[in-house]
């Protein structure tokens, strides 16, 4: 099968866009799902409550790192498990783990989408049975999954995960453990 076959086949599968379920930037987490509002009422300020924000269901979905050991790469592969569209934001933590927790990569920034050569969307559909498998990421810190800008560093060997959030960024699915060879 061509790989232009292979990305059309993928575009019926996964339904860009947010679809309603978006709320706010990647960045934002939320708080509480309750905001204050200050009113007038009556002459004098009031606080309100505003009514809860329904954070959307939970993605039904499965993260599992492909490792490809000879080139020191993994490839996120993400599975749509539930009778529903998984709603998902585009941005991917990476977690190694330490001691008995997990603790966030910091410099590395990792996207779901079909191609380095595409637009980062701020959050994506998964049509129910759908896999997408993204750029992989490159084992390397202090670059995106596509760029490595001169000499970038190796990611320590060791066991890490991936982390995908709702596109609201209420919920996050901890995707299956895995291990980076040594470099």
């Amino acid at each position: 099968m061509s790989s232009r076959a292979i990305l059309a086949l993928g575009s019926c599968l996964v339904i860009a866009g947010c679809g309603g379920g978006c709320s706010g930037t990647p960045e934002e987490a939320p708080r509480d799902n309750r905001q204050a509002q200050r009113t007038e009422a009556s002459g004098g300020e009031v606080d309100e409550i505003a009514p809860a924000v329904d954070p959307g269901p939970v993605p039904e979905v499965r993260v599992v790192g492909v490792v490809d050991a000879h080139a020191r790469a993994v490839t996120p592969r993400v599975e749509s498990r539930g009778d529903e569209p998984a709603e998902l934001s585009s941005s991917v933590a990476l977690q190694r783990r330490d001691g008995d927790g997990w603790v966030d990569v910091d410099g590395g920034e990792l996207h779901l989408r079909f191609a380095c050569d595409e637009e980062i969307p701020e959050c994506l559909t998964l049509a129910p049975g759908a896999v997408l498998l993204p750029p992989a990421w490159n084992g390397t810190t202090g670059t995106t999954q596509c760029e490595c800008e001169g000499r970038c560093p190796d990611a320590p060997a060791g066991t890490y995960r991936f982390v995908i959030r709702s596109c609201s960024r209420a919920h996050a699915v901890e995707g299956e453990p895995f291990s980076l060879p040594a470099g």
